[in-house]
């Protein structure tokens, strides 16, 4: 709350106690970071919905061939499913103990039924969905958003495999940034690049006055 509240008076003070010749490239590095991150979370969330209304079809199938009872709570389940997408690898699985547990009371073949849905769920999930709905929004080839995962899995854990792509795109940009801010000649280059990533109405109110006089490498 106190963030969001004083997010102005921080922020200037933030910038205000950054040296002057700094201002320009911490804002721009700032913004990129930013961008990476809100396209990550936008794609989450398409992700996360995505998933859902999988889930509720599969389920509503199942309802209507197999046994009554996945329809009594297949919005609870969808629900259940999207949201634990934010997990990666164990999420879906997960989601899919209380549909295993809801089946195992209508009998044996209703459990195969809830299993082989939620697997194929998955399937489509780390196969399409993640590399493809994650990678476009992070500007990651899918490959590489799998390798990310995997690197970030075994660096950090289950945290690590949940950040990975958008701490991943975050460093790729920066080092692209950096290695331009310090070619020569560079002032145009990240002008432009700042103006098109729509990072110029910020990078400090100080910050703009100084982009023609930043130093060069």
């Amino acid at each position: 709350f106190y963030l969001l509240k004083d997010r102005v008076a921080l922020t200037d003070t933030f910038d205000s106690a950054l040296p002057a010749t700094w201002r320009f490239d911490v804002w721009a590095i700032v913004r990129m970071v930013e961008r990476v991150f809100g396209q990550w979370v936008r794609a989450q969330l398409i992700l996360g919905v995505t998933v859902g209304v999988f889930t509720f079809i599969g389920l509503t199938i199942l309802s209507a061939t197999i046994d009554p009872v996945f329809g009594r709570y297949a919005v609870l389940l969808s629900i259940t499913a999207g949201i634990l997408e934010l997990v990666p690898i164990i999420g879906p699985i997960i989601a899919a103990v209380p549909a295993v547990l809801l089946a195992a009371t209508a009998g044996v073949e209703a459990v195969v039924a809830a299993l082989v849905l939620y697997t194929l769920v998955q399937q489509v999930e780390n196969n399409l969905l993640v590399p493809k709905i994650q990678g476009d929004a992070v500007e990651l080839h899918p490959a590489a958003v799998i390798f990310a995962i995997i690197i970030g899995g075994a660096l950090a854990g289950l945290l690590g495999a949940i950040l990975a792509l958008p701490i991943a795109a975050a460093i790729r940009d920066v080092v692209r940034y950096l290695f331009r801010r310090l070619s020569p000649g560079s002032s145009e280059a990240v002008a432009a690049s700042v103006a098109g990533l729509g990072m110029e109405g910020r990078l400090g109110r100080s910050a703009s006055s100084e982009a023609s006089a930043a130093p060069g490498p």
